[in-house]
């Protein structure tokens, strides 16, 4: 009897042990609850992470904005008021102004993997001012993934680029760049906010994608979709972590949010920017009323998206210098580079999310030191 208590009193010592060094962490994601990356994509990638570290790490997901918008996500993590957000780092260029320039570059066409391969592959790996810029907001950036096509969605159809002078557009990244050089007067606001400047008519049109129609509400009163692709952007980092919470990890546990991160940039870059989108598109078109509107002229349009094309180089080194940057020049070589090999292996991969994770962790995040970032 004495010795079956003994193991039973082990036994208990041993569980209250396991439980004390168990600890939870919040992650605080501005965009919808309904939103993939919140309803799929985070999920999944919390669970991979608690079962790894065997139950050691645990997340707790808090989204729609109630610990902090869009902006303020950043100083949410630097200060510890939340341990993780996702971050569009175009909100804030002043600070990430290498990971912003990134973003700022369109990638010509329809093609998100190999915009949020070659991202994620530069931002980890051949862009040291990325991972500076992190460390100084005492954070680090992992999981970036791609935006579908951004199009122009607005209240009233715009099917001419003579159009665009002096239109109010709500819009950021590369096709903020397009539409300053088309005339337009951009406006630069949070996802969240712009529903209202368009139901309002703050903004005659915003720049996005075909899912915000639904996931943000933009379709409810922007109906006019102008049929043309102003490219994709990426990265948004699907996950920012405050530093000294990833300071306290093992570095097994580093490992563990490094192998789970690719299923985030993976599946919410296809099954929500590529499947999704499509089907949000085709449900807007046949029950909310939205249309889609075809160019009078294609050619000017392309030709607007050409001349971008040719000056977005010099558009991103003179915007990262101005932000104190050194040698720009030097990540978007290695983008350019990415993106050709990259384009290679999204040929490959298509829509098998299985294959990306797997391209991501081969090519990326196997080789990143998680001690350096």
């Amino acid at each position: 009897m004495r010795k079956f208590v003994t193991l039973a009193s082990a036994a208990a010592l041993a569980l209250s042990a396991a439980s004390a060094s168990a600890k939870d962490y919040t992650y605080g994601s501005w965009v919808p609850a309904s939103d993939y990356i919140n309803a799929e994509a985070l999920p999944e990638v919390f669970k991979r992470i608690k079962e790894a570290t065997d139950g050691e790490v645990n997340w707790n997901l808090i989204a729609g904005g109630q610990l902090a918008g869009g902006v303020e996500t950043f100083a949410a993590v630097q200060d510890g008021l939340m341990d993780a957000g996702v971050a569009a780092t175009n909100y804030v260029p002043n600070l990430l102004p290498s990971t912003a320039t990134l973003y700022g570059l369109a990638v010509p066409g329809d093609d998100p993997v190999a915009a949020a391969g070659a991202a994620n592959e530069v931002v980890m790996l051949h862009c040291p001012s990325c991972v500076k810029e992190l460390k100084a907001l005492n954070m680090v950036g992992i999981g970036g993934y791609a935006s579908a096509p951004y199009l122009l969605i607005c209240r009233e159809p715009i099917d001419q680029v003579s159009q665009l002078k002096g239109l109010r557009v709500r819009s950021s990244g590369a096709p903020l760049n397009v539409m300053n050089m088309a005339g337009a007067t951009t406006v630069q606001v949070s996802l969240a906010d712009t529903v209202s400047l368009l139901q309002r008519g703050g903004v005659d049109c915003t720049t996005g994608i075909g899912d915000w129609l639904k996931t943000f509400g933009y379709g409810d009163f922007a109906k006019n979709v102008t049929d043309f692709s102003l490219g994709v952007s990426a990265p948004i980092l699907g996950m920012i972590i405050n530093h000294d919470v990833w300071d306290g990890f093992t570095k097994e546990q580093k490992e563990a949010h490094l192998e789970a991160i690719v299923h985030l940039s993976a599946a919410h870059t296809i099954n929500n920017f590529i499947i999704k989108t499509q089907k949000t598109m085709e449900d807007q078109i046949a029950n909310n009323g939205v249309k889609m509107i075809e160019p009078k002229n294609p050619e000017e349009w392309q030709a607007l998206m050409d001349n971008f094309i040719k000056e977005q180089r010099t558009i991103g080194i003179d915007f990262a210098k101005g932000f104190g940057v050194e040698n720009p020049e030097e990540f978007l070589d290695a983008y350019d580079a990415a993106l050709v090999k990259w384009r290679g292996l999204s040929a490959e991969i298509g829509t098998d999310v299985e294959a990306f994770e797997k391209a991501l962790w081969d090519e990326v995040y196997s080789k990143v030191d998680p001690e350096s970032l």
